[in-house]
């Protein structure tokens, strides 16, 4: 009798949960979860019962936890290599921005200078400006250095990186200084003043003296390299005037007359005698290369260009007296002249090695009371006697237009130029097929590669949007039919513009409401891959009355929800349809639509790129002629609005504008539009094009974009546009000598995306209208979950049908072509344990259709369930036969 009673139970229990369970399914535990994820992302919903158990809430939370591990994306990645200055380098730019890349417009420049970054700098940001200390019988003089980017001049017009033609018709970017605009102010500062008495020639003190003794053989160091003061002196009695002549140099030694020495300068030896001392004079041989006879501080050039200075000269004139010389070798000869240290105006310029530097001015601040002489400033102003460009790799120092390279005050410095910084760049083209289309190629939401197309030529002076017989849908009020291609912008997440995710569709028509299973047909012009999306019709949105149609269905797309209305009747196949292109809810203007004509406004659909470019498409009328117009922007929040993301720092990239259309021979060609919308009055990029080069012109933005566009003579023109996905810096160096550069090889390695699983994956069973129509994980038995007993078919009667105590269940089922995957168990304790199965998969042998979870103490098992005995029937015993009745007489 229990045999019989429990194959009874069985038989009950099977025909409340429906053949599903033990009929043949493709679902498979060992797939998962990978079917509940496509393309790197959770597609399906999560389900708990309305009154769940706690344990149900968390083994549901720990489902979702796991799952995000495997919502990932394959992706590669690649390194920027980059620049790395070793030494005493300041790459220009601070910890909260950076030197940004000038544009050349057709108006002007839109730039930014060095000065822009900071007006000065100091040893902070490069070791050569240290401070440091005068000494001398007067006292100590700290002092500190400063450069000045660009100058005094409060205008900045010059020092700025630009893509340009320079002197020689070479066409790329540089760095930028204009002739008569400043290079750079060099400032050395007193915070003491540095004194000296006012002595006559024998070093006695007098008022009318010319004579700064006590400046006389200190040394400072200017710019990293050190200099001895050999001669102070005022240029006049009256005061406040002075001159200081410098020397520093690789060598600094002092000869006795007649003595030899050998020196090492860059590894090459220097054979120097004392051959003659007087009372003013001195007399040197170098590797058996004889001087002029020299003055104190004097200097004479060598044949190999390495110059000998005399600082100080000792002769004592008897018999046995000294006779001796102090000379720099490698010498550089500055001399630094002011008539007037009461004001900052400059009376002289800068002169090395005896020889006037036109561009380096001179202005030194101090007091002189004709007793006390007193410097409290020195600056060196260095001006471009020419426009200066500063190729990829350069330095001003070597800059061929540089006619006195000394204008650099001390040589011991530069200004280096390495480019733009490395950074992943999309390529988006407008290219020809044939010579009658184009077709937009960029990537799209999910960075696959899209060729849409855009415009093709029917007849001369038309221009059909999209292809012939097959329109771009850019605009919700325009009907959508089949072989249409549609444009999908996600705007209602509330992601910002240059965020926001676009895919490109083509309408493949649909099945008849009456079909079995009716489905619409889309194909991704991103992966691919088709989707056919199930459909049902709904209560109309306006009412009934026909305006708008039913909503169908919806399509998700990167997180983002697009539904799908029907503009004429299901009852026919392929029939048109309308479709929330923005995901904001509503479709916009569709009262107002005629024709399918667009109409260019608030509804229309931009394309924004996966590197955040913006491409706004209209298909209508342009300032100067009929046809199509695209507009590629870089959006800022600064100039578009706050819900705009924040890509440049200060300067806005300019958006770059052409106007598609067809010409006499029927082809399709692209114009370039000067100005507008925000735009307008003349301010658009101008192009350039190498003298080596015909037919094509280039042009960068502020956002490191780069642009080109050929324009062949007898066929359509294209555009190629690299688009950063972060903005480019400017790679603008201040380096001290002996500063060297290396780059890093770029690398690509392979790596994985995260893809969040939206908000709103986890649901309640009494928020699921349709249980059936998606992928679900569904925890908690059809006893507490009622979209659990929906897809296993279970009566509230006998909902506990098929569970045991102690054991919970794993199962999967086919749902109408999706997936729903049951976690449940007898109790809420057993459902939590076969969550924990399902949150740590990847621990467990999970396989077939069905697995049960028991837990000893505190380990869990998992194994498929072992299948009843079917016990034999039991016969019934035979019945003893009727008596028969009397027959009557």
């Amino acid at each position: 009798k229990k045999t019989i009673k429990r194959i009874s139970a069985l038989g009950i229990g099977a025909s409340m949960v429906g053949a599903t369970i033990f009929g043949g399914m493709a679902a498979e535990l060992a797939d998962y979860p990978s079917q509940f994820i496509k393309d790197g992302k959770f597609t399906g919903v999560l389900v708990v019962g309305d009154s769940a158990a706690a344990e149900d809430v968390i083994g549901v939370s720990d489902i979702a936890v796991s799952l995000q591990f495997a919502a990932t994306k394959p992706v590669s990645v690649t390194s920027s290599g980059g620049v790395s200055a070793e030494g005493d380098a300041w790459k220009v730019g601070t910890s909260t921005k950076i030197l940004e890349m000038s544009e050349n417009l057709a108006s002007g420049t839109n730039r930014e200078t060095l000065r822009n970054i900071t007006t000065y700098i100091d040893d902070s940001e490069l070791d050569a400006l240290a401070s440091g200390t005068v000494s001398n019988g007067k006292g100590d003089a700290p002092y500190n250095q400063y450069l000045y980017l660009l100058g005094p001049a409060t205008g900045v017009s010059s020092g700025y990186v630009v893509y340009a033609e320079n002197g020689d018709d070479v066409t790329a970017d540089f760095l930028y200084f204009e002739t008569g605009d400043e290079i750079g102010r060099y400032l050395l500062e007193f915070t003491t003043a540095l004194e000296s008495d006012v002595d006559d020639s024998t070093g006695a003190a007098t008022t009318t003296g010319l004579f700064l003794t006590d400046f006389e053989d200190t040394e400072l160091t200017m710019f990293g390299k050190d200099y001895t003061i050999v001669q102070a002196k005022r240029t006049g009695a009256v005061g406040n005037n002075i001159k200081l002549i410098l020397m520093g140099g690789a060598v600094k030694d002092t000869l006795t007359e007649g003595d030899t020495k050998t020196y090492d300068i860059d590894g090459t030896p220097y054979e120097v005698s004392l051959d003659y001392v007087d009372s003013n004079s001195a007399k040197f041989t170098i590797n058996g290369e004889g001087t002029r006879d020299l003055l104190d501080g004097e200097t004479d050039k060598l044949d190999d260009g390495t110059t000998l200075g005399v600082s100080d000269i000792l002769y004592q004139a008897y018999a046995g007296g000294v006779h001796k010389a102090s000379f720099f070798l490698g010498a550089q000869k500055v001399e630094l002249k002011d008539t007037s240290i009461t004001d900052v105006d400059s009376s002289n310029n800068l002169k090395v090695d005896d020889n006037t530097i036109d561009d380096a001015s001179v202005i030194i601040e101090g007091t002189d009371d004709n007793a006390t002489f007193k410097i409290n400033r020195i600056h060196v102003n260095m001006t471009a006697d020419d426009d200066f460009f500063v190729p990829v790799g350069g330095k001003l120092s070597e800059n061929p237009e540089l006619a006195e390279p000394e204008v650099i005050f001390t040589n011991n410095w530069d200004i280096e130029y390495k480019g733009l910084s490395e950074v992943e760049v999309e390529t988006i083209e407008l290219t020809t097929s044939g010579n009658k289309k184009y077709k937009l190629k960029f990537k799209d939401g999910d960075g696959e590669e899209v060729s849409l197309p855009i415009a093709e030529a029917i007849s001369s002076g038309v221009v059909h949007f999209g292809e012939k017989d097959k329109a771009l849908i850019n605009a919700e009020n325009m009907t959508i039919t089949k072989n249409d291609y549609v444009l999908l912008t996600d705007t209602g997440s509330g992601s910002d513009r240059g965020e926001r995710k676009t895919y490109a569709l083509q309408y493949k028509g649909a099945d008849k409401s009456s079909a079995d299973n009716p489905v619409l047909k889309f194909k991704n012009l991103g992966n691919g891959e088709t989707i056919e999306q199930s459909y049902s019709a709904a209560t109309s949105l306006d009412g009934g009355t026909g305006g708008v149609g039913a909503k169908l269905a919806t399509l998700k797309l990167g997180g983002a929800d697009y539904n799908v209305f029907n503009a004429t009747s299901i009852k026919s196949n392929d029939f048109s349809i309308l479709i929330d292109q923005d995901a904001d809810g509503a479709i916009e203007n569709v009262k107002s639509r005629s024709g399918g004509a667009a109409v260019n406004g608030t509804n229309q659909i931009n394309i924004t790129t996966w590197s955040g470019m913006e491409i706004g498409i209209q298909n209508g009328t342009n300032p100067t002629s009929n046809g199509i117009i695209l507009t590629f922007k870089t959006p800022d929040n600064s100039r578009d609005g706050t819900s705009t993301q924040d890509n440049v720092e200060t300067l806005q990239a300019t958006d770059y504008g052409v106007n598609i259309s067809s010409d006499t021979n029927t082809k399709v060609a692209i114009s370039v539009l000067q100005g507008f919308g925000s735009g307008a009055g003349g301010t658009y990029l101008s192009e350039k094009t190498p003298d080596s080069e015909t037919d094509v012109q280039y042009s960068y933005t502020t956002y490191g974009t780069f642009i080109t566009r050929e324009s062949p003579s007898s066929e359509p023109g294209t555009l190629t546009i690299e688009h950063p996905t972060t903005q480019r810096e400017a790679l603008v160096y201040i380096t001290a000598k002996g500063t060297t550069f290396s780059t890093a090889v770029a690398t690509t390695t392979d790596a994985v995306t995260v893809q969040r699983i939206s908000v709103g994956a986890t649901k309640l069973a009494s928020e699921v209208a349709n249980i059936k129509a998606d992928n679900s994980i569904l925890v908690g038995g059809p006893c507490a979950n009622a979209a659990a007993a929906e897809v296993m078919g279970s009566s509230p009667a006998d909902c506990a049908a098929g569970f045991e105590p102690g054991v919970g269940l794993v199962q999967v089922f086919d749902v109408n072509g999706n997936v729903a995957m049951l976690v449940a168990g007898y109790s809420a304790a057993d459902t939590r344990n076969a969550a924990a199965v399902v949150s740590n998969y990847g621990d467990y042998d999970l396989k077939g259709e069905k697995m049960e979870v028991t837990k000893v103490g505190a380990t869990l098992t998992v194994a498929e369930p072992v299948a009843e005995p079917v016990a034999e029937p039991v016969a019934e015993p035979e019945p003893e036969p009727e008596a028969e009745a009397p027959v009557a007489d």
